[in-house]
């Protein structure tokens, strides 16, 4: 029996669970050593700026160590020019009641922005168009599609012939997450917030995009699901996914991925997938997965994807807490901005 086994077994459930959610919320570097150490026994091989973990129950992955998990501070710590990207907001609305916050966070957008929404029921379309009516900053366009897919195939099925249009898009949705209400309160948040949560903060992103290198932009992870940047059941179909696609990957590639599915991204740094020829009917029915959909599939491809497309990707992050068990490089100039996102670049074709 497991050292974690012994401990829950001697102290009782009815203390470590809570006392495991309490980590998992507050302190992510515990809950880490709970899950990984004590409950799967991992085992880590040091990899210079990552670890190789080898996990009884789970495939093995390359896991970046803390201390080398940059993000760039937004806003920017200096005045910046503005952008001049043409640039389109792909909206996935599956709860309306999230309709007028989202419609808000877009205004925060400092420039022009049409909008394409999707969405799964007439009734729920009709809800939309009342809250998107007063909407003037660009053009407004509202779809139903299947429910099969949920963000990702509206997004890269559903709209894939708008994006040889636009320069820059952004890709939010509203999320829920009713499997683990308490764990990841405050996540849909923490990812509105650091994509769309002040005209400061879009400024600060547009203008790492102007980097002609960068080809995404996602938040910084938020601490309770840190733990979860892992293939769980999804390696396999990735790596399969991806092969499709002109691209091997292994378990020894670092994974990361915009968990949530939520980003600011150049179209041209997802040709590979918008040209993959998907359809609604690859994706399952809905049932409520949590895991091993081809959504999950695809969220976890991202990266690779736009590194095989011959861009880069960044982290970001607006908060500026005392405690942060990750790095944040904040930037006063531009060629401050220049040096510190090429400290931030990180890349999961490196093989470990």
């Amino acid at each position: 029996m497991s050292f974690y086994r012994t401990a829950r077994s001697f102290i009782g459930k009815n203390f470590v669970h809570p006392f495991e959610e309490f980590c998992a919320i507050h302190r992510p570097e515990i809950y880490e050593y709970i899950y990984y150490d004590l409950r799967l026994k991992t085992k880590r091989e040091d990899c210079g700026d990552a670890f190789f973990m080898q996990v009884e129950c789970m495939e093995n992955f390359v896991r970046l160590k803390r201390g080398k998990d940059f993000a760039l501070k937004v806003p920017l710590n200096f005045t910046a020019l503005p952008v001049n990207f043409k640039i389109a907001a792909v909206v996935h609305i599956f709860y309306p009641e999230l309709a007028a916050e989202l419609k808000n966070l877009l205004r925060n957008i400092p420039c022009a922005v049409d909008v394409f929404i999707s969405t799964t029921s007439p009734e729920k379309k009709s809800a939309i168009e009342k809250v998107f009516s007063d909407f003037d900053k660009g053009s407004v366009t509202i779809k139903i599609f299947d429910n099969r897919g949920r963000d990702i195939a509206a997004a890269f099925v559903g709209f894939r012939e708008i994006y040889s249009g636009y320069d820059v898009c952004v890709h939010i949705h509203s999320k829920k997450s009713p499997h683990a209400e308490k764990i990841l309160r405050g996540w849909r948040d923490h990812l509105y917030k650091n994509l769309l949560g002040s005209p400061e903060i879009v400024g600060g992103i547009l203008k790492i995009l102007a980097d002609e290198k960068v080809g995404v932009v996602f938040p910084q992870y938020f601490d309770s699901i840190r733990v979860s940047i892992n293939w769980g059941e999804n390696y396999h179909a990735t790596k399969n996914f991806l092969r499709g696609l002109g691209i091997e990957i292994s378990h020894r590639n670092l994974l990361e991925f915009p968990a949530g599915s939520m980003f600011w991204f150049k179209p041209k740094a997802l040709v590979p997938l918008l040209d993959s020829r998907l359809t609604f009917d690859d994706f399952p029915e809905e049932r409520g997965q949590i895991d091993g959909t081809l959504a999950h599939v695809i969220e976890r491809a991202f990266l690779f994807v736009v590194e095989a497309a011959g861009f880069t990707w960044i982290k970001v992050d607006s908060d500026e807490k005392f405690f942060r068990t990750t790095p944040l490089l904040k930037s006063r100039s531009q060629a401050e901005l220049t040096a510190n996102m090429e400290r931030a670049r990180r890349s999961v074709l490196k093989r470990y």
